[in-house]
């Protein structure tokens, strides 16, 4: 793509050869001259200096150390994140069903939609314009699948499950498995599960993440939301607009999530609880009470040698029986 293209599709004001062409995205220290880059920061000031890239897109403040080509942006990493797609289109199936899926009569599908191979859908089921089912996907009953929405393959959505437009489903991801509900009595009862799973615009589901429905009322994931990989959201869970999860988090049942909070990767957090809007919580928070003040969480220690963790456990051992002491020399001076 030509820099001028680039520049005027990105809404970028571009400085040098227009009509230089790069094909694709780099890292900065390795960028030739085919290829666009980006820096956000004077971290990468002398990468900048450096660089063989063809462009590059640039902060207004670090534009005086480029010497070649160069855009600039005042987000470049949104810029980045743009042109990626530009630069680098994603390859899109053609309209139609395989002629290996298995589609109930009931079921609706836009005739501008795509079924991979072996697909399974459901009963009832609503596949809107432009949707894109990856090969082995399984819809359930009643399910619907809003318009751009992409399952990639192997995606299973069980009954009544309901996800919204230009969605991103990864591969392995389990929308609607039964929650974790059992009541006691000489043995486990488990819970029927009648709640649904209700995913709204815009939301990105990553890899083998798994959101069980609710068990009487429905699990819920707002516009704009992104799961990374592997995350499990228990029955009743709410999570609210733009909110990001890393890889790894565990969400206990009930528990309110609010809009734009960000939670690092490997965070536990039990039920029942409700989290307040723009909450950061730094990775591997164990989250056992409800937040109700905004701003940045965390718990856990960091990383120390084998040597420093264990004197610091050793420590943290002593501490009631240090607490005791105090006490007791408090009330002895009173």
């Amino acid at each position: 793509m030509k820099l001028a293209d680039l520049a005027n599709a990105l809404k970028l004001e571009l400085h040098g050869d227009a009509a230089h062409e790069v094909s694709r995205m780099a890292p900065i220290a390795s960028a030739t001259a085919n290829e666009l880059s980006f820096v956000v920061s004077a971290q990468y000031t002398e990468q900048l200096v450096a660089s063989r890239a063809g462009a590059v897109i640039v902060p207004p403040a670090l534009a005086k150390h480029v010497s070649g080509n160069y855009l600039v942006s005042d987000n470049p990493y949104a810029s980045y994140a743009r042109a990626s797609w530009l630069l680098t289109p994603e390859t899109e199936p053609p309209a139609g069903i395989a002629t290996t899926a298995c589609i109930d009569p009931t079921a609706t599908i836009s005739t501008s939609a795509s079924v991979g191979e072996h697909c399974v859908v459901g009963a009832h089921a609503m596949v809107g314009d432009s949707v894109v089912v990856g090969a082995h996907c399984i819809l359930g009953e009643n399910v619907s699948v809003g318009a751009h929405t992409r399952l990639f393959s192997g995606v299973t959505v069980y009954d009544d499950c309901r996800i919204g437009e230009y969605g991103r489903i990864q591969s392995g991801a389990v929308i609607g498995a039964e929650g974790f509900g059992f009541a006691y009595d000489k043995g486990w009862l488990p819970i029927h599960q009648t709640g649904r799973v209700v995913i709204g615009n815009k939301v990105h589901i990553g890899a083998n993440t798994t959101i069980d429905r609710g068990a009487i009322e429905d699990t819920s994931i707002a516009d704009g939301v992104l799961l990374d990989n592997q995350i499990q959201i228990a029955h009743n869970v709410r999570i609210g607009e733009n909110t990001a999860i890393a890889g790894c988090v565990g969400i206990a049942g009930s528990t309110r999530i609010g809009a734009n909070c960000q939670i690092g990767g490997a965070c536990n957090i039990v039920g029942h609880l409700e989290i307040v809007d723009n909450v950061v919580l730094n990775a591997t928070s164990y989250v056992t009470q409800s937040i109700k003040k905004p701003g940045r969480y965390g718990s856990g220690m960091p990383l120390q040698t084998n040597g420093e963790w264990k004197r610091s456990f050793v420590i943290l051992s002593k501490l009631n029986e240090l607490l005791k002491r105090v006490r007791r020399l408090e009330k002895h001076n009173e």
